[in-house]
């Protein structure tokens, strides 16, 4: 190697080369020897290589040909150093001899002008914009951007801006801003700090155009000067102005009043108090956490605890609520969307949210009582008359929506059966040995399982009575829950021509094919794939909410698929990949068993990442697993420690308000007693929301409640 300053230094191998890898050299030795050029390439080693660099060298103005790795290895050197020369540590300066390397061996002096060539600023213009690079990134991010632990250190571009700066442009920290030059725009996230001078702001030059937005391209701003020696380009100096963003007011409309329609008009009333919203929830009740059902049913929790709307937050976010209102169908020519009555809504924009419905076999005869599915707070109520101690209830489907519910009966002490058409229980969620584990568990709670079977015929008249199976087998019962799926509501989009698959085809912004409508929930279907999960509507709705008020730097890159089982006394979750393919040797499993106890943990490994894992006896790693996995972190020497967990176990304090971490009431409000004040970080401190998500509106209920005001 050979720095600025002449010196050459040897630098040692660091390893050897995994597997078949080669050096460089040997590469190309292999090579010219297979093309017919071995006696040109009759290299032995690199040494030989170095030696033959150094004797071309010999008799020019770089003459190293007295070099070689044995020197070297002994020391460092400054070229020039001849094969004949005084000097054990080569040339410390040159031209002591007044001896140029020009045609006359004198010197030339080269005038230049103090007066700077580039733009100057004005009133219009009156910062400076200075461009470069960043720690962890190298120019166009083509191979450190691959490596996530250097993406997490700053994800997205930015500018840097004075405090002084920022106050007078009414700027605060992670406000979008819109930088405008002589040439162009770019609009990023602001960032406030004094390392950078006042009257100077910084951007990276990292970030191009993506996703058919350049808006974070420092390059549409800086010029085309360069100087006419050295050919630098002119890019740490361009003039500018900086104000914050302020994007044109409109409508937006959104269908349907479930968790992606909440986490958008949440998230969206926090970047933008202007636009008008229209919410247009086809059930009687909106913004209802529909997980929390089972516990609704079974009286643990009342109706209440699942709101996510509280009383006078639709004044305070100024939402226009249009309940009991169905959207029939959409005119995309007109931008207008029709409800069940006629009435017709224009919109600027529109957000699809409209969720999925439970698949029910046509079988299912609609005229006998006692039958229901579990999507609504109408199936619920309906529901609970049947819900008795004694009582007999079988459940269709050992998915978790099915298994919850029969672990809420049985806590009312009704008697539950489940019939499993496959062989397992969540087969799409477990693996063979988790799904053993969970079935012996629930066989102890006297839930019966059966197994590759289905229902058959349904005896009754008025009201169901009796089951028969496949198998021959007759049930008594008093009523039947469907659990088999869900599939999404996409009639209107596909009718409005819209394009679908499964569910409605979004891009990276989650727009569909009309770039006016959005979608997010159960029924984006986003590179082929649903993310039917709570978690994963709510992580949508709030990029799209980013991605309207401005911010189109920002990229959906898909969810993490997670499951955790709401049963009192299980501690059982999954999450990400949980069955690596069979026989590909670029997967790896940790696992640790003890059968007798029930206890089980299975991390899942891909090229030095984890993709997936499954927790059963005891969750407490669940949360930094998802991150792990959210993120896509190489594990390095985080592997070593892997199910070796050395962290205490809290014990739940006060009421349980996340049952997927094991959070307490009183766990929040003495971590926020302690000094923390932000939502986010409360919930990563504690675990709670980190699952399902749908403890969110509560834990920031409490957070809310117990902050101690600031006083002046």
């Amino acid at each position: 190697m050979t720095n600025s300053e002449r010196r050459i230094t040897y630098l040692s191998k660091f390893a050897e080369p995994p597997g078949e890898a080669l050096p460089d050299t040997e590469i190309i030795v292999k090579f010219a020897e297979k093309m017919g050029f071995k006696d040109a390439f009759g290299y032995n080693n690199c040494s030989e290589v170095f030696d033959e660099h150094c004797r071309l060298s010999a008799g020019t103005n770089q003459d190293i040909s007295g070099l070689s790795y044995e020197i070297l290895k002994g020391k460092s050197i400054q070229w020039p150093y001849p094969a004949k020369t005084d000097s054990e540590n080569g040339t410390l300066r040159l031209f002591e001899d007044k001896q140029f390397f020009t045609p006359t061996k004198l010197a030339n002096i080269i005038t230049v002008s103090d007066e700077n060539q580039s733009e100057l600023i004005n009133p219009k213009f009156p910062l400076i914009l200075t461009t470069g690079r960043i720690r962890d990134q190298w120019h166009t991010m083509t191979r450190t951007g691959k490596v996530q632990k250097l993406n997490k250190h700053i994800p997205a571009s930015f500018l840097e801006i004075h405090p002084e700066d920022a106050e007078i442009r009414n700027i605060k920290e992670g406000d979008l801003v819109e930088i405008t030059g002589r040439r162009g725009n770019s609009r990023v996230s602001a960032k406030i700090t004094s390392d950078i001078k006042k009257g100077v702001v910084f951007m990276p030059m990292h970030w191009g155009k993506s996703h058919n937005s350049d808006l974070g391209r420092a390059n549409n701003i800086t010029n085309s000067l360069f100087d006419p020696k050295s050919k630098e380009p002119d890019f740490k100096f361009s003039a500018v102005e900086v104000v914050k963003y302020s994007k044109p007011v409109q409508k937006i409309c959104v269908i349907g009043a479930g968790a992606g329609a909440y986490g958008f008009i949440k998230q969206y009333r926090d970047l933008n108090s202007t636009d008008e919203i229209h919410v247009f929830s086809k059930e009687d009740y909106a913004f209802y956490n529909r997980i929390l059902l089972p516990d609704y049913i079974s009286g643990s929790r009342n109706w209440d605890d699942l709101q996510k709307l509280f009383n006078g937050e639709s004044e305070v976010r100024n939402l226009h609520l249009h309940i009991g209102k169905e959207i029939v169908s959409i005119d995309r020519k007109s931008k207008v969307i029709i409800d069940q009555e006629g009435g017709k809504h224009s919109y600027d924009l529109l957000l699809m949210a409209t969720g999925s419905r439970a698949i029910v076999p046509r079988e299912i005869p609609s005229q006998i009582n006692g039958i229901y599915t579990m999507r609504t707070r109408s199936d619920a109520d309906n529901f609970r008359k049947y819900a008795k101690p004694g009582n007999h209830v079988v459940v269709v489907g050992g998915g978790l929506l099915g298994l919850e519910m029969a672990g809420a009966l049985r806590e009312m002490e009704v008697n539950v059966s489940v019939v499993q058409r496959s062989p397992r229980l969540m087969e799409r969620q477990l693996d063979i040995l988790s799904s053993q584990l969970l079935d012996e568990e629930l066989s102890e709670l006297g839930i019966e399982i059966y197994y590759n079977d289905e229902v058959q015929t349904f005896y009754g008249h008025e009201n169901v009575e009796a089951i028969k199976l496949a198998s021959g087998k007759r049930i008594d019962c008093d009523a039947l829950i469907i659990a088999i799926g869900t599939i999404p509501n996409a009639e209107i989009a596909r009718a409005s021509g819209l394009d679908c698959n499964r569910g409605v085809v979004v891009d990276e912004h989650l727009r569909t094919s009309d770039p006016s409508i959005f979608a997010v929930g159960e029924l984006a279907e986003f590179q082929n794939r649903l993310f039917g999960i709570t978690s994963a509507a709510e992580e949508q709705a709030q990029l799209v909410a980013k991605i309207i008020a401005g911010d189109s730097t920002l990229k959906y890159k898909g969810s993490t698929l997670m499951n955790i089982l709401k049963i009192q006394g299980i501690n059982l979750c999954s999450v990400g990949e949980i069955t690596p393919p069979e026989n590909d040797p670029e997967f790896e499993e940790i696992v640790f068993t003890d059968r007798a106890q029930r206890y089980y943990k299975k991390c899942v490994i891909h090229k030095d990442k984890l993709v997936g894992c499954v927790l059963m006896g005891d969750k407490q790693e669940f949360a930094e697993y998802k991150q792990l996995i959210d993120e896509g972190t190489e594990l390095s020497e985080k592997r070593l420690t892997l199910l070796r967990s050395a962290a205490k176990i809290e014990n739940v304090e006060g009421k349980l308000i996340c049952s997927c971490n094991s959070v307490g009431e009183g766990n929040l409000i003495n971590k926020i007693n302690s000094g923390c004040s932000d939502f986010k970080e409360l919930c990563q401190s504690t675990g709670a929301g980190l699952g399902c998500g749908s403890c969110r509106p509560e834990v920031r209920k409490i957070l809310e409640a117990n902050l101690i005001p600031v006083t002046a």
